[in-house]
């Protein structure tokens, strides 16, 4: 198996090398159809190009998964300071908020963490809140933009503003959640309370008029949630005769309607498919089968992983889960800065910083729980998951840096870094695929739990957003 193993590496590698067919994909997917926004007409266009080019590149067992889903339409959004001065700004509504006429005091809550609205107190209720989007403090771990929005939904919030902390007048976007999960209309999934993104220069300009008086603003907002569906699409690499056991790598596909999504995640996505061109030739040849994953809407709450992964939680006795790499952030930047972040398992992080020493390339390794990607629904089922990032991709910037902006472009996305990106990635999946032994075993939901109290999150499990913005 080491020999054959070896064999297929190099040949997969040298494709890889010789071959622009990523970059060429990822100007399909961003400048032909566009953002593929869940449950959009642009995303069923993307899942249609994936299961067409994955049959082209030779995989029979290509399927799309389609699950039910309440998307959303941007109308009209207005917002303004009435005092103390008469004032508007461009603003961008955040998917998920409704029609809406508001006017109230604007409550500046800084940074959004929990400190700060315990500082602010009694003056959230009946404002608009005025928050960070994204923070980058020494030391601390920042909230999730989600989470900043509960804080203020919580505290009695009207409405909550969340400004760019990177300068270029860029509005800043990412989707809430649900009202009423599990409900059966529109409005059940409509957000409690608006959201609405602006630019780090909107925000300063608010910030330094609060020094002249009261800050009192409007808002007004015309969107529409409505009930569609969307696809994950699925593709499998066979092992070798009558393999049960699976490694699975997915990414995202899907991107936010203001942008082309290229760095979160069109960057992922395509390396995905430049697995599927190269291994596609090697099919029967691996210990395991390597199921390849691109999932919709996981901007809007990872609605396309939670589907995928209740199949094997579930208990489907012809299919086992022996790992699950998450290829959101794989390929952007300028290639060589990789890095594997596990979730949760000082045993599995090992094993990788070990094996980045076998491999003869250096990458980074850190354990870290995310609530806020793909690897989150295997990770509670107790799956041993990692995701492959490219570290200087956002290098200077804060948070997600390009993403969730209008800036999120092909342009933001080099060739080598494409290329890097899906090197690492197969030549990762070739040793899961082919070892007799995975590194570490599957948890018990104890075991998990017990991981998410040590780690502060254990409230996950009853207040994740993207839970409470999956259809029933």
């Amino acid at each position: 198996m080491a020999a054959a193993h070896g064999e297929i590496e190099r040949q997969v590698l040298g494709e890889i090398w010789t071959s622009d067919e990523p970059y060429r994909n990822l100007l399909q997917l961003c400048d032909g159809i566009g953002h593929r926004f869940g449950g959009s007409a642009s995303e069923h266009a993307a899942a249609e190009f994936l299961q067409r080019t994955l049959r082209e590149y030779g995989l029979e067992r290509v399927r799309l998964e389609e699950f039910p889903v309440y998307s959303w339409e941007r109308g009209e959004c207005f917002f303004a300071l009435s005092t103390p001065v008469e004032r508007s700004f461009s603003a961008l509504a955040m998917p998920y908020s409704g029609t809406a006429d508001i006017e109230g005091v604007i409550v500046d809550v800084g940074a959004g963490e929990a400190s700060d609205f315990a500082e602010a107190g009694d003056r959230v209720r009946g404002s608009i809140v005025l928050t960070d989007a994204e923070t980058d403090l020494p030391g601390v771990e920042g909230s999730h933009r989600t989470e900043k929005y509960r804080r203020a939904v919580e505290g009695g919030a009207i409405a909550c503003v969340f400004t760019n902390r990177n300068p270029g007048m860029l509005r800043i976007t990412g989707a809430l959640y649900a009202r009423n999960p599990g409900g059966s209309s529109a409005l059940d999934y409509t957000a409690p309370i608006p959201g609405l993104g602006i630019s780090y220069e909107a925000g300063e300009m608010i910030r330094r008029l609060a020094a002249h008086g009261e800050l009192r603003g409007r808002i007004r907002l015309r969107n529409r949630v409505f009930r569609s569906h969307a696809y994950n699409v699925v593709a499998d690499v066979p092992g070798k005769d009558g393999t049960s056991e699976l490694v699975l790598a997915g990414a995202h596909y899907d991107g936010h309607d203001i942008a082309q999504g290229a760095t979160d995640n069109a960057a992922g996505a395509v390396v995905a498919l430049e697995l599927a061109r190269v291994l596609a030739p090697h099919a029967g040849r691996l210990r395991r089968t390597i199921r390849l994953l691109w999932f919709a809407c996981e901007e809007l709450g990872l609605l396309g992983s939670w589907h995928h992964c209740d199949r094997y939680a579930q208990g489907d006795e012809q299919e086992t889960v022996g790992f699950m790499l998450n290829l959101d952030g794989a390929g952007r930047g300028q290639g060589g800065n990789e890095q594997v972040t596990v979730t949760g398992h000082p045993d599995l992080a090992r094993y990788f910083r070990e094996l980045a020493g076998q491999l003869r390339y250096p990458f980074g390794v850190r354990d870290r729980i995310s609530p806020h990607s793909d690897h989150f629904p295997f990770f509670l089922a107790g799956y041993p998951t990692a995701t492959l990032q490219s570290r200087d991709a956002t290098q200077g910037m804060i948070g997600r840096g390009w993403g969730h902006t209008e800036a999120d472009t092909v342009d933001k996305v080099t060739r080598r870094g494409l290329q890097m990106g899906t090197a690492l990635a197969a030549r990762l999946l070739l040793r899961l695929a082919s070892d007799d032994r995975l590194p570490v075993a599957r948890r018990s939901p104890d075991e998990i739990r017990q991981v998410l109290d040590a780690a502060g999150l254990a409230d996950v499990l009853e207040h994740h957003w993207g839970r409470a913005n999956r259809v029933a």
